[in-house]
């Protein structure tokens, strides 16, 4: 709402956030000032860079914050704050890779191939996981990454995937 009324005030759209970097995953913590679009990267290299110890990067709080599967992503109109942990304050499990178990794709309500859309993720094959599986078609509902006894965090990978072709397309 303030960013509504400073637009009718001064004619200046929304083009900046204050997003707080902080954690013990990263180097130098700060409150920045940081221009929307800005890639997540850039942030924390601002910031002297993760440790060498992080095990994960999260957007938002340390509550309903979601992970970070790329850093690449940038800076939204929604972003807070990035929090970098190393591992033991997540309480997240280790992710191993893929055993092909099926899990994801008996959980996923769309009868989508959550674990190759994982793996084209991963590799940033965003066109062909738009092109030949349907990856706009998922609701985000979570499911598969619940049941991946490997814990990959798929779900950020596809949420990654969407955010990137919409912003190609838009």
């Amino acid at each position: 709402i303030v960013a509504i009324a400073d637009y009718f005030d001064t004619g200046m759209p929304l083009i900046e956030r204050i997003v707080t970097v902080a954690g013990p995953g990263v180097a130098e913590p700060a409150n920045l000032i940081v221009p929307l679009g800005t890639p997540i990267r850039e942030v924390l290299r601002y910031c002297g860079g993760l440790k060498e110890t992080t095990r994960e990067v999260i957007m938002g709080g340390p509550m309903m914050g979601t992970p970070i599967a790329d850093l690449d992503a940038p800076i939204l109109k929604g972003s807070s704050g990035i929090l970098a942990f190393t591992g033991k304050e997540t309480g997240r499990p280790r992710e191993y890779p893929c055993i092909r178990c099926g899990r994801c794709l008996e959980a996923c309500p769309y009868f989508l191939n959550p674990s190759r859309l994982a793996k084209l993720g991963k590799a940033r094959l965003f066109e062909e996981m738009k092109e030949h599986h349907n990856v706009m078609d998922c609701v985000e509902c979570g499911a598969c990454t619940f049941a991946c006894p490997s814990n990959i965090p798929i779900v950020q990978l596809i949420r990654t995937a969407k955010d990137n072709l919409r912003q190609r397309k838009g």
